[in-house]
């Protein structure tokens, strides 16, 4: 795992080319769609440098870019993913360390981040607890940062050896 990519920042054609990598191109992503993205403040750009005078995307907004894809795929409403997104954007740091065995678990509520093995017993209890009978909605986010860390590899080698 490259801890470096955490300080790369990313152009809005870079990110469109790894979100459309990660779809496998069925999903339409144009530059508007992500302008409107970063507009409307649902992922909006945070990296520190410009480019053609517009701020670039930091990793974490391009993970959270590639969740929303993914959730998008699923069939859940992006808009719905408001609060989940600053929730996330605080975790990527740490889930970038061990990325592999990281639970994002809803209720529809709330969210947590749970490691699958070191916190069994949180996640039994958020199955099983005092809602028990509530659906509870599990993703594997580790994987899917790993694959936006293989696909920005693949599709931008220049950020490896320039992290």
């Amino acid at each position: 795992m490259n801890n470096r990519l955490l300080k790369q920042e990313f152009t809005a054609k870079e990110v469109q080319a790894v979100l459309r990598k990660l779809t496998g191109g069925t999903e339409k992503i144009g530059l508007a769609l992500l302008n409107y993205y970063a507009r409307t403040n649902l992922v909006p750009c945070t990296g520190k440098t410009l480019s053609r005078g517009r701020a670039k995307y930091s990793y974490a907004d391009l993970v959270l870019l590639c969740w929303l894809f993914r959730m998008k795929k699923e069939g859940l409403p992006v808009n719905r993913f408001r609060r989940g997104i600053d929730y996330l954007r605080k975790k990527v740091s740490k889930l970038h360390k061990n990325p592999r065995d990281m639970v994002l678990l809803t209720d529809g509520r709330q969210l947590f981040i749970k490691h699958r093995i070191e916190d069994k017993g949180q996640i039994a209890e958020v199955l099983t607890g005092k809602k028990a009978g509530q659906y509870v909605w599990a993703y594997a986010i580790g994987s899917l940062i790993e694959e936006v860390d293989r696909l920005i590899e693949e599709e931008h080698p220049e950020k490896r050896e320039a992290a």
